[in-house]
């Protein structure tokens, strides 16, 4: 799986925001509703954060015209 910084993932009102991408690690904030809002951030592996993002669709951005 292929993942990079600033993608967003979501399951109902839970989101995911990848805010560090390293080789080894993770770090992302969780929010509710909003992505860009007060969250908590957390790192993890690569690996974790796969597993904790499975089953998990990926928001893409809406350009505005």
């Amino acid at each position: 799986m292929r993942i990079f910084q600033d993608e967003i993932y979501q399951k109902g009102e839970r989101l995911i925001r990848i805010v560090r991408l390293d080789r080894y690690e993770v770090e992302f904030k969780e929010t509710v509703g909003d992505p860009k809002g007060p969250g908590d951030q957390t790192v993890l592996s690569k690996k974790e954060f796969c597993r904790l993002i499975r089953g998990m669709e990926r928001v893409f951005p809406v350009k505005n015209a």
